[in-house]
């Protein structure tokens, strides 16, 4: 069985040509760029539209895939052997989705809740052939996998991505080298203030915000080369108050 296919074959088209652009890069201006600002382009700019729709792709391909393989393996969807298969099928159909609906964002809400929405739909399609080429409903909910765009920008992939960046952070933490590097950063995740950590650490202001300076352009650089998915993710922005324990030892 496979799943509806995108009408539109030039929105696939540059999906695979930003595939192939693996090795690339991109402009340090474009990478820096919010994800709202990306949109506009992508409508208005006829220069930076593909280089814009590229970076939204670049964002995102990596998160899509873990999250509708979560979600597939937690109701029990796919079998091992065609998950690859329907995972990539739903990012792409996502994303042929975004490109040629950019005109329908409304820039009050996050391009990720918009984006995870598309992807849930494609998700529920999903579902549903699988339900109608079995003959059978598999206990799918709908009203459980649909996420309206409230004033309050609620993302629905908020449970799941935080998770994930908890579990980024952590590998992070765990690599650093010294006691007082992982103290230091630990206590800035609870957003507490320099001279809090000071406090806490028996040291100076100027000592820990030279450590933690350090340790933080440490962890940008981690990012960018194990996770940049995530250096411009919305959820950077939420690494405070995380919350996170790690044995410091």
């Amino acid at each position: 069985m496979a799943l509806t296919k995108s009408k539109n074959s030039e929105s696939r088209s540059l999906i695979k040509h930003s595939l192939s652009q693996k090795g690339s890069t991109i402009a340090i201006a474009m990478s820096a760029t919010s994800e709202r600002e990306l949109v506009r382009f992508a409508l208005s700019d006829q220069r930076l539209a593909e280089k814009s729709i590229v970076e939204l792709w670049n964002r995102y391909k990596k998160r899509l895939y873990l999250y509708v393989k979560y979600k597939l393996n937690k109701n029990r969807y796919a079998g091992e052997e065609q998950e690859k298969y329907i995972i990539e099928d739903i990012i792409q159909n996502t994303f042929c989705d975004v490109i040629e609906n950019l005109k329908e964002y409304n820039p009050k809400f996050e391009v990720s809740t918009w984006i995870y929405n598309i992807t849930n739909k494609h998700f529920v399609r999903y579902v549903r052939e699988t339900q109608k080429y079995n003959g059978r409903t598999l206990g799918f909910d709908d009203t459980a996998e649909s996420y309206s765009l409230s004033s309050d920008c609620r993302e629905p992939d908020i449970e799941f991505e935080l998770k994930e960046f908890e579990r980024i952070v952590i590998f992070f933490v765990q690599s650093l080298k010294t006691k007082e590097d992982k103290e230091v950063f630990l206590l800035y995740l609870q957003n507490l203030h320099t001279k809090n950590i000071a406090n806490l650490l028996g040291n100076t202001q100027d000592a820990v915000r030279a450590r933690l300076n350090r340790t933080i352009k440490s962890f940008k650089k981690f990012l960018n080369k194990q996770y940049p998915e995530y250096l411009n993710s919305t959820t950077l922005s939420q690494i405070k108050n995380l919350n996170i324990r790690v044995s410091v030892n």
